[in-house]
């Protein structure tokens, strides 16, 4: 007896160890992809990764590494950001600056600025050769020709609608990598359709409840709503990541328009439901929330991030009403930890920093210590600058 109980535990630990990797690896190519996807779009961004730009009130030189459409932190108080026409209301870039102007012009070494569009401006191409011992985690090289520093191969897949140098086999190597990420995408999609037909959420369910620790079921969460999610049809996914993108730019008038269509699609996914319920409620209209949420629940009564949505919803509208409830383990959540995330496989940066959500965005190459070892993470970016020389 003693032998068999401890092949079954052996056998639940493997259970679970599988589904980590598996969440680690969708993780990975989920939130690269919705990076791409968000950096698309470069209506109002007037520079690209890998310019080397002035900063028109401290004077340094800096190279851009990434941008943001509005920024990501609260920069109304810093002194760069304070008189300029559009305020915080502009894109912001960060970017590496030349540790030579850096010690002459803000009296000591920087690291990672975060600059405002307005506080910007090109130089000639003489003066845009600059060096920083950070420069190599972001980028390739230096291409004299251009004046342009040539992004790492995760920073071309991000930006690759941004003005690049051509180089070539770089540019050859960008485009492969973004075909095998889609290529993965895809196969990961397939194997949660097959796995949903297969009659495989029971025992993901089973699994949930069998759970030992927070993370283990945190995987078999994610799991299970993948299977939820998933969709055989290729126009309700998009308009499912067009809802995404939408949540993430606060544009909630245009994440419902998309969960409309994708319902007028199939109003059979209860998923789409849960997502427009998780919609309704950020827009504070816990009626209509509430009526999502039990549309997905009569659709599927298994979706326990509705349920976690009708419980929001009731909550906000002062009820109480009883309800069957998935057995889950001690202090555990029946789905996602806040109302803006349930219904939602990908939580993005934004987002979890309004809700408070923690898990983090994962890199790619060298811009991660974790991944790579060369000690620059996008943690380190993060925070933003410290005032003074802020914006």
């Amino acid at each position: 007896a003693g032998g068999a109980g401890e092949a079954g535990g052996a056998a639940l630990r493997g259970c679970f160890d599988a589904l980590h990797r598996l969440g680690e690896l969708a993780a990975f190519v989920e939130s690269n992809a919705a990076e791409r996807a968000a950096k698309a779009d470069r209506g109002g961004i007037t520079f690209g990764v890998g310019q080397v730009l002035r900063h028109r009130k401290f004077g340094f030189r800096a190279a851009v590494l990434g941008w943001e459409r509005r920024p990501e932190v609260d920069v109304s108080g810093w002194d760069g950001v304070q008189g300029l026409p559009s305020g915080a209301d502009q894109p912001f870039y960060r970017m590496v600056p030349d540790m030579g102007d850096c010690v002459g012009l803000l009296g000591g070494p920087r690291g990672v600025r975060y600059v405002a569009q307005e506080n910007l401006e090109e130089l000639p191409l003489s003066e845009r050769a600059i060096s920083h011992e950070l420069l190599p985690h972001f980028f390739d090289g230096y291409d004299a020709a251009s004046g342009t520093f040539l992004p790492v191969q995760q920073l071309r897949y991000w930006y690759s609608r941004d003005p690049l140098p051509d180089t070539g086999l770089a540019v050859l190597a960008a485009e492969q990598a973004a075909a095998a990420l889609d290529k993965l995408s895809a196969l990961l999609h397939s194997h949660a359709l097959d796995a949903r037909g297969a009659g495989l959420l029971e025992p993901l369910m089973l699994l949930l409840g069998a759970a030992g620790s927070a993370a283990d079921s945190a995987a078999a969460e994610r799991a299970a709503l993948a299977l939820l999610a998933a969709h055989p049809s290729g126009e309700v996914r998009e308009l499912m990541r067009a809802s995404e993108r939408s949540v993430e730019g606060d544009d909630l008038l245009a994440a419902r328009g998309a969960l409309d269509e994708a319902l007028d699609i199939d109003a059979g996914h209860a998923e789409l439901f849960a997502r427009r319920a998780a919609v309704h409620l950020r827009a504070g209209r816990p009626e209509a929330g509430l009526s999502d949420a039990r549309d997905a629940l009569q659709r599927d009564a298994r979706h326990f991030a509705a349920r976690t949505l009708e419980g929001s919803a009731l909550h906000e509208l002062r009820r109480s009403e009883a309800g069957p409830f998935l057995k889950l383990p001690p202090g555990r959540p029946a789905g996602p930890r806040c109302a803006s995330c349930a219904g939602t496989t990908r939580r993005s940066t934004r987002s979890r920093r309004r809700c408070g959500c923690t898990r983090g965005r994962r890199a790619w190459c060298r811009t991660s210590s974790r991944r790579s070892g060369r000690g620059a993470s996008w943690a380190t970016l993060e925070g933003g600058p410290p005032a003074p020389f802020g914006g």
